[in-house]
């Protein structure tokens, strides 16, 4: 295990310089904190395995929790290999649905919830576990069809309206499988400065679309994607490390500055009520589409983004990174061959690094609200946990994954916004297995030469995003 980074003088990549350019010449000094222990693990709610003694059924017990928190991507012609919408779906499937409510890989939520409590949660309860095992070891009954509820209620995200919708400029048939990533860039139509306050996504093929993250590019900085668009054959250009080009040459300035993404689920989701993220007459938006082949062949995409838009809001809210420059700059993250547990840790003044990243934007001196928080490594990362150090002894949680999978990530937006005081360190730890293992649901990953940081998925990162305002 390397909980201390010591940075070799290998030269910064250009691959990596979107970060770098991001964060400026911050100096900072190698970290020699010690791993957090990881928070517990969650009860095997199916270890006992008794006859249940109570009555469970379909119509009453099981199918609101299917339709609730399984039926989104479920459905026909949907993300998900196979429908769960209909009873007898679900009768065939119900040694599958065990399986993995069980191992709590499904519905996938990757944030512990000894962390926080956050918006729109995917995950089952103990008791909806509970009630799924006790009903696939009584045979599956059905029940009295009468005892259904007339309308499940829904914690899904909702985009409470649509103010713009931008389409690609012509369908795409992903080329890469099983995984592609994919950067499309889109007009911004408006004239005035609007604040964007939903985000959604209505995909041409609900099957394929995996994942959709999206970035504004003011005008300033938009020549590296467009050269990037033009350079790379066919609508859009590869982009597996995010919104953004490839590559930058030196001096190309800054990138676009993340404001959010969709799942499926749903349409999209507003923004916190009150928050949302200027865009400026004459910028593009870039939106990465992770095209997913398991389910279905390639086939021509026409996807669709959604936006709701305010011409003003109580608070402007910014995406900003947080990660060690050091990492990127001096190629100090090392993960050698070999080593099952690598860790890298960076705890940082938050403010001013908030500052910094964000240009001044978000002043040094005056105390942050998080709304949301997002993780990123990339296929080796096993753990990570994004914290808020208040003094020696409070300590604030706000996002732990802690089996990490590279197929599931997003913002995780808080029930209650966190806040950060002037003198407050965020920290920001991550784990990865180069030795050899299986990540959770995918396929062996063999050890490879030593890692260190890049945008390539077959390289790592360890970054945190935070959804912030500032009165």
């Amino acid at each position: 295990m390397r909980p201390t980074d010591s940075p070799p003088s290998t030269p910064l990549r250009r691959t990596t310089l979107w970060l770098a350019s991001v964060l400026g010449a911050l100096a900072l000094s190698a970290c020699t904190e010690k791993p957090r222990e990881p928070s517990p693990a969650l009860p095997d709610v199916c270890a006992d395995t008794s006859t249940a003694q109570r009555e469970v059924t379909w119509y009453r017990d099981v199918k609101p929790v299917i339709d609730a928190k399984c039926a989104g991507c479920h459905e026909e012609g949907g993300i998900a290999p196979f429908a769960l919408t209909t009873t007898e779906q679900v009768q065939a499937m119900k040694g599958a649905i065990l399986h993995s409510v069980c191992e709590r890989s499904m519905p996938p939520w990757p944030a512990h919830r000894d962390c926080n409590q956050y918006e729109h949660d995917r995950s089952l309860s103990d008791e909806q576990i509970a009630l799924i095992r006790d009903w696939v070891r009584a045979g599956a009954p059905l029940g009295d069809a009468s005892e259904a509820p007339a309308e499940t209620p829904s914690d899904r995200a909702q985009l409470s309206r649509v103010d713009l919708e931008l389409a690609m400029s012509e369908p795409y048939t992903p080329q890469e499988s099983p995984d592609e990533y994919r950067c499309f860039m889109l007009d911004w139509p408006e004239t005035e400065e609007k604040f964007i306050t939903g985000i959604g996504v209505r995909p041409g093929k609900t099957e394929l679309v995996h994942h959709v993250l999206l970035a504004a590019v003011p005008p300033e900085n938009l020549d590296a994607y467009l050269q990037a668009d033009e350079a790379d054959p066919g609508p859009g250009f590869s982009c597996p490390g995010g919104p953004n080009p490839p590559s930058v040459p030196q001096g190309q300035g800054s990138r676009g500055a993340l404001i959010g993404g969709w799942a499926p689920g749903g349409e999209g989701r507003d923004l916190p009520a009150g928050t949302g993220v200027r865009v400026q007459p004459g910028s593009k938006l870039v939106m990465q589409l992770h095209y997913n082949m398991s389910s279905a062949p390639p086939s021509p995409d026409m996807s669709k983004l959604l936006l709701k838009l305010d011409g003003s809001v109580e608070h402007e809210a910014f995406l900003f990174p947080f990660t060690n420059p050091q990492w990127i700059r001096d190629r100090a993250m090392s993960i050698p061959q070999g080593e099952s547990d690598a860790v890298h840790i960076f705890s940082y003044d938050a403010l001013e690094f908030a500052s910094r990243a964000s240009k001044q934007k978000i002043r040094a001196n005056a105390p942050l609200s998080v709304y949301g928080a997002q993780l990123h490594m990339h296929q080796r990362g096993t753990r990570t946990v994004l914290t808020v150090e208040k003094g020696d002894k409070e300590k604030a949680c706000l996002l732990e994954i802690p089996e990490w999978n590279f197929h599931w990530q997003g913002v995780h937006y808080l029930k209650q916004p966190s806040r950060i005081s002037p003198g407050d360190s965020l920290r920001l730890e991550c784990h990865w297995n180069n030795a050899g293992f299986t990540p959770h649901h995918g396929a062996p990953l063999p050890p490879v030469s030593d890692l260190n940081w890049g945008e390539g998925t077959n390289d790592e990162m360890c970054v945190a995003f935070l959804y912030v305002t500032q009165e």
